[in-house]
């Protein structure tokens, strides 16, 4: 007798009543009978074979036209046993179709034991169930009807994917992959852009900003561009257009991403536009000189997040929200925003924005200890294949190195940050991280703070560039207009 159905024990009776078509004064008699041969045990609310052998022995013995009938009946029973209320035992009803040969009535279980899993942000439990599903439907006869259920099990993978392995995931990208062949060959539009808009996600987070930015403009082509849809294109979009250093168009971009797909529209890697588009934006803001908007930008960031109650979105809020103080040396502002981001990656386990949390946490302590944390981080990012915003992050461990008067280090550290933004077209931080080399510099530093200067201000980074005519002006070096021969 199986233990899969929970309840007390007269409902677990009935249930066993309900399978072996006995009555049950029967099945007492033969549960008795058993409990007293000590073959079967009393187990939480119901009970079970004394031990796993008998169990298969028992399992061995009955023929397959007949165990297909008995997993339905219980099954059918488990339904009956908790009629309006089917979430608590989703999982083992998915089991009982799946072995009583309904796939379809077993895929829709599983499914269903997915969505309690998400409620619970038990990512590796909702991807496992998924999968399960993902198994059944590809022993389905091939054909539309197959296609379209494995393509509403992707969809659905997608964000617990993300939340657990990262956006650069390989396994991630696989799904979305399929996801976009089985959205073309269904004629499936708004799933194939939403498909091409988290692809594009992926890749950039991949540092591959070029091939984002191709997948981002195939999702806006594709779309409405009025619609919901072309929203979340436009946040992607907006991500490459930022980081080949193109902030201004980056943020109109962001800005009607929030427009377009405000409100309760998720990309399929589970974030909100409206959210993370204004997390972004304050980065943007940032570079074009607009200090109180990348405030404002942070904190309409976290409110919406709170608001909506959703821990991912939370993190991801805060996580934006920390290098945006970072890069202003806010460090208590940084320090409150790292604090309560690390706690959230810790307490859902959360994967990519922990790694910012270690890094960022690094870059704010003074000593070892500090490079520690930042190496750590670093080394776990390039591990998942998360290579954005790579020559930003070691900046910070230069920085780390140049404050404990280790020149060679930080030297050193600087050149492999521009080698890796050159390498991976993440071009929005290369004017600072050429400003930070320049410090290294003995009769090539003047020119080196003016090609820094000079790329700042085609990718219109107002903040940087001030920084690079400060440090110019130090020198006695005057930065001129585009055309205009400097003096020294």
């Amino acid at each position: 007798m199986a233990a899969a159905a929970a309840g007390e024990d007269d409902g677990i009776l009935m249930h066993a009543a309900e399978a072996s078509d006995l009555n049950a004064d029967a099945v007492v008699a033969a549960v008795d009978e058993l409990w007293r041969r000590r073959i079967v045990r009393e187990f939480r609310d119901g009970y079970d074979f004394s031990h796993d052998l008998l169990r298969e022995t028992a399992y061995a013995g009955i023929s397959p036209p007949r165990r297909w009938l008995l997993h339905r009946r219980i099954a059918q029973g488990l339904e009956l046993l908790h009629t309006g209320n089917t979430d608590g035992v989703a999982v083992q009803l998915a089991e009982q179709y799946e072995r009583a040969g309904r796939p379809e009535r077993a895929v829709a279980y599983y499914q269903r034991a997915a969505d309690v899993a998400a409620g619970r942000f038990a990512h590796a439990e909702e991807i496992r169930l998924h999968e399960k599903a993902l198994s059944i439907i590809a022993a389905m006869p091939a054909g539309r009807d197959r296609d379209c259920r494995e393509l509403v099990v992707l969809e659905a993978m997608a964000a617990p994917l993300n939340t657990r392995y990262g956006y650069s995931s390989p396994a991630l990208q696989q799904a979305l992959e399929r996801t976009i062949a089985l959205a073309e060959s269904l004629g499936r539009t708004d799933s194939r852009v939403t498909g091409l808009a988290a692809l594009a996600g992926a890749l950039w987070v991949q540092g591959r900003t070029a091939d984002s930015h191709r997948t981002a403009t195939r999702a806006l082509d594709l779309a409405d561009p009025e619609s919901e849809l072309a929203g979340q294109a436009h946040f992607i979009a907006g991500c490459s257009a930022f980081s080949l250093g193109m902030p201004a168009g980056g943020l109109r971009h962001f800005e009607l991403a929030a427009k377009l797909a405000s409100g309760a529209v998720w990309l399929s890697f589970g974030t909100r536009p409206d959210v993370h588009g204004k997390a972004f934006a304050s980065h943007a803001h940032w570079l074009l000189g607009h200090q109180d908007e990348a405030l404002a930008a942070c904190r309409e960031a976290i409110t919406l997040a709170r608001a909506i109650d959703h821990p991912y979105s939370q993190a991801l809020a805060l996580a934006y929200a920390s290098i945006t103080h970072q890069i202003r040396r806010d460090l208590p502002e940084l320090r409150n925003m790292v604090d309560e981001l690390r706690r959230l990656c810790d307490r859902y386990d959360f994967a990519y924005y922990r790694e910012w949390a270690l890094i960022l946490d690094g870059w704010s302590r003074e000593g070892a200890s500090g490079a520690d944390l930042v190496r750590r981080g670093i080394a776990n990012l390039k591990s998942e294949g998360a290579f954005a915003r790579m020559p930003y992050w070691l900046s910070l461990l230069a920085d780390l190195s140049a404050r404990e008067s280790r020149p060679g280090a930080a030297r050193a550290t600087l050149d492999a940050a521009l080698a890796a933004g050159r390498a991976h077209h993440d071009m929005w931080w290369l004017p600072e991280l050429m400003r930070m080399r320049a410090a290294y510099d003995d009769e090539q530093a003047g020119t080196r703070l003016l090609s820094a200067a000079q790329m700042a201000s085609e990718h219109g980074s107002v903040a940087v560039l001030r920084r690079c005519e400060r440090d110019l002006s130090a020198r006695g070096v005057h930065h001129p207009a585009p055309g205009v021969p400097p003096t020294v």
